[in-house]
């Protein structure tokens, strides 16, 4: 549904806040840094525990360990991705500079939350089974520069696309250890979308949403990566890399842009329930192929080469044991970044939460 909130006036400007230009470490980044070294640093100092053998994982890792034979393993994990202001290349970009007399709803912020389902199963020792369905919701602010500025929202839910994919421990030595994984993500979600957008004229008009309100992408993909970890002294550390890669096109003429991410990572025990975690990961994504634009014609974020860009991001975190319950834990990571380059002019980056439950048995 459609939400007028206010007008563009002297106070547009707001649109920067909290923002800063990441091509180098400003003083609020610098701040994140911080608290992130500070978190890692006081759980780091605290003698670690016996009672696991190797220290969770960050939460922000896809398939990062493959189960044991005929193990089972179920999550929940919650994602909420906040993006505010525009950005180009590495500097912050006004609304009001982006929009043109062809160009008038500019989008300010996106809020993307996701619930996802998680269950994996190894029915042979060397080889570990998941499936990830997830539910999406996004919640996009724009301007629309016809109406002189006003900020109005738009929505969209749905199930978004479905991943099946499998683990092989690839390798083991001593306390080091190599996964792999391979996999498909199905077209299960949505481009389909669409809302009350403003039509020029006073009114609304049910329109197609732009390319990041969709639920899905519409078209096959491959996903594969892998896992190096190891542990010493009860400092837990690893390397981990995914990467996706699409095919074909969907209905509309387009399909998604390839992706890449890279993390580095420590964690470590503070006693036998408790660990902490700290990650630092790297994400670029290619513009969309195919077809130019894929939503309406006057909006910014409908152009395939708002797609592509390049982040790196801080991600502390933490790990808890459930007590009473043998094999489950809730974990938690937040991540901020310090460098983004935006291809052309998009929606910025802000901060991202992840926080989930599994339950291995």
């Amino acid at each position: 549904m459609l939400q007028r909130i206010d007008r563009l006036g002297a106070t547009s400007d707001a649109d920067l806040r909290g923002g800063c230009n990441q091509s180098v470490l400003c003083a609020a980044h610098v701040q994140n840094i911080a608290a992130s070294v500070a978190l890692v640093v006081a759980v780091m100092s605290v003698p670690g525990s016996d009672a696991h053998a190797r220290p969770a994982a960050p939460m922000g890792l896809d398939y990062e360990s493959a189960l044991t034979d005929g193990q089972w393993k179920l999550s929940y994990i919650y994602q909420r991705f906040d993006r505010k202001g525009l950005r180009r290349g590495t500097h912050k970009e006004k609304a009001s500079d982006a929009a043109t007399a062809d160009l008038t709803q500019i989008p300010t912020e996106l809020r993307t939350d996701v619930h996802t389902i998680e269950i994996q199963h190894a029915p042979f020792e060397r080889l570990t089974v998941a499936i990830k369905i997830p539910v999406i919701n996004h919640k996009m602010k724009q301007r629309n520069f016809d109406a002189g500025g006003d900020l109005y929202t738009t929505e969209s839910s749905g199930v978004g696309d479905i991943e099946v994919v499998g683990v092989v421990p690839f390798m083991e030595k001593g306390q080091e250890k190599l996964d792999v994984h391979l996999g498909l993500r199905f077209p299960s979600g949505e481009i389909s979308e669409r809302d009350d957008v403003p039509d020029g004229a006073g009114g609304v008009t049910r329109e197609l949403l732009p390319r990041s309100m969709q639920t899905g992408s519409r078209t096959v993909a491959v996903v594969t990566g892998l896992s190096y970890r190891g542990d010493w002294e009860g400092l837990g550390w690893g390397v981990h890399g995914t990467g996706s890669i699409g095919f074909g096109k969907n209905h509309r003429d387009y399909r998604a842009g390839n992706q890449v991410a890279f993390s580095g990572w420590l964690a470590h025990d503070v006693t036998s329930w408790l660990s902490g975690s700290f990650r630092l990961g790297f994400d670029y994504q290619t513009r969309s192929r195919g077809k130019r634009q894929a939503g309406p014609e006057n909006h910014l974020d409908s152009f395939r080469n708002t797609t592509e860009h390049k982040v790196l991001e801080v991600a502390p975190g933490v790990s808890v044991g459930v007590p009473g319950f043998e094999g489950q834990r809730v974990r938690f990571e937040a991540a901020w970044p310090v460098y983004q380059d935006a291809n052309a002019t998009q929606i910025d980056r802000d901060w991202n939460l992840i926080a989930g439950w599994d339950w291995v048995f």
